[in-house]
């Protein structure tokens, strides 16, 4: 895999716990190696097309680093 990709959602706005599990989650991943791409819902709601060329951008970046 190049990279994962993280989203948020409804119960992630709505619950310190849930922020506090994502947080340890992603840190946990991190140590074990994994790359995490990040895209919050209201920025691909609200600009799906920019969202997207950036997630490009950054898996190009990534694919042609392990190059």
């Amino acid at each position: 895999f190049v990279v994962g990709i993280e989203c948020d959602g409804a119960t992630y706005h709505s619950a310190k716990s849930v922020r506090d599990r994502d947080r340890l989650r992603e840190e946990v991943l991190r140590r074990l190696g994994w790359d995490l791409y990040r895209i919050w819902s209201t920025d691909w709601f609200g600009a799906r097309d920019r969202e997207i060329r950036k997630l490009d951008a950054y898996l190009r970046q990534r694919i042609e680093a392990r190059a």
